[in-house]
């Protein structure tokens, strides 16, 4: 039975409820996401010694990860001189994954801590989904259609990625709550709801994530009899009506029909341009030749880069060198130093940190679904929510960089941790059954 009174003094009580809230408004309330990730911080850094030094291999390594990361950042910094840019995503994005190691040590001692991440997370699903179909509406019937795309606070790209993470999870929820009709009901909903949310984006990368996680939930639970027994083919069909409904309706407006056409057609237009002239501005073709500019970048210094946050500083010099095209050439950075990524995680710590911190941040994204698909036979759920947040991740970084901002790093964290703690500490058995109908 809640109790205001120990939620107000328990400690765990306090960061359970925090974890709770988290996917709620996470592209609604701004810095929503980033401002509960400080609170449970600070709640599990007073909390630390009461630790129990009892983390298994997989733990230690994936936590060791996380610090080498952090550490090869600053080192690199400090080698290539701290700058205006550096400090601002150092202490932005990088300085989450350090904070995250107290965190994890706090939150793997909340008994099944998992529970309530898992109940508001349809919820939260239903939420960004919203947020972004209104946006889109209000956009389309105000007549703004020349760039039209859901928003929410932080922007299309943010919207679509995260509202596809938050659809697949809520369809894997589906299985967990499946003796429980009205938090199934609920995972359908906002399984729906924040699929079309991360359609109205009109990111591009958002759609390919709605298509690979999707095909790999399905290959997932494809054996899963439960799914078959709560979802009857009928609702399948209902929902590829509606889906089709959806993509009519989205290909009859002249921008997103644009961005689709232009997947193609911009990077075959940058492979035959003159580079020796201005090349005209596409989205593609920025970056493929930003990171034409990396891969320069990495020549000069392959073992810790830059540092992070200096592409911009870095690609600007390759242009007045005429190593580079003019198209990357950026005016805010030559006059203020600000930060400037380059469209992908993987070109951004390439060049930012070198090889180092290259490998280091593929370790931290695909160790964890490493150890998800090593653990599959003996997790019945756990596993399935490991491997889709990190591979939403994994497609995320390919033409953006979330591990430079801070709401972004907070849910690659707090859903991350949460899920391994799950994973690592997942029930078997009959045991594995009571969850759903404990709610």
């Amino acid at each position: 039975m809640f109790s205001l009174k120990e939620l107000l003094t328990s400690r765990a009580m306090m960061v359970s409820s925090l974890i709770f809230l988290f996917p709620l408004c996470i592209n609604t309330l701004r810095h929503w996401a980033s401002s509960i990730y400080i609170l449970i911080f600070l709640l599990s850094i007073s909390a630390v010694r009461q630790y129990r030094f009892d983390l298994k291999k997989e733990e230690k390594i994936f936590l060791a990860i996380l610090l080498l990361h952090v550490l090869t950042v600053a080192t690199s910094n400090v080698l290539a001189g701290w700058t205006y840019a550096s400090n601002r995503w150092f202490f932005a994005g990088e300085i989450r994954l350090l904070l995250a190691i107290p965190i994890y040590l706090y939150v793997r001692q909340i008994p099944e801590i998992w529970k309530w991440l898992l109940y508001s997370l349809p919820v939260g699903a239903m939420i960004i989904g919203l947020t972004g179909i209104i946006d889109f509406a209000l956009h389309y019937y105000q007549g703004d259609v020349a760039m039209i795309f859901a928003e929410g606070i932080y922007g299309h790209i943010f919207q679509g990625n995260i509202a596809a993470l938050l659809s697949v999870l809520s369809f894997l929820a589906i299985d967990y709550f499946r003796n429980n009709k009205l938090f199934m009901r609920l995972c359908v909903a906002g399984a729906s709801l924040a699929f079309l949310g991360a359609l109205v984006s009109v990111t591009r990368n958002a759609w390919l994530s709605l298509l690979v996680l999707y095909v790999l939930a399905f290959i997932m639970t494809w054996n899963a009899s439960s799914y078959l027994s709560a979802l009857k083919w009928k609702h399948y069909l209902g929902g590829l009506a509606v889906l089709l409904a959806v993509l009519y309706s989205l290909a009859s407006i002249d921008y997103v029909k644009f961005r689709f056409e232009r997947i193609v057609e911009e990077p075959i237009a940058y492979l035959n341009a003159d580079r020796t002239k201005p090349i005209p501005l596409t989205s593609i073709g920025f970056r493929l030749e930003q990171w034409r500019g990396v891969l320069l970048a990495f020549q000069e210094k392959p073992i810790l880069g830059h540092g992070v946050g200096n592409m911009g500083k870095v690609s600007n010099n390759y242009v007045e060198q005429d190593r580079l095209n003019q198209l990357v050439y950026q005016k805010d950075v030559a006059k203020t130093g600000q930060p400037s990524h380059v469209h992908s995680a993987y070109f951004e710590y390439l060049g930012d940190t070198g090889l180092v911190g290259f490998v280091l941040t593929l370790l931290m994204i695909f160790y964890p679904m490493y150890i998800a698909l090593k653990k599959r036979r003996q997790s019945r759920l756990a596993w399935r929510f490991v491997f889709i947040h990190y591979t939403a991740f994994v497609l995320a970084s390919l033409t953006e960089v979330p591990f430079i901002r801070n709401n972004w790093t907070s849910v690659f964290l707090v859903l991350g941790l949460v899920f391994f703690i799950w994973l690592v500490n997942e029930p078997t058995g009959e045991e594995n059954r009571i969850g759903a109908e404990s709610v």
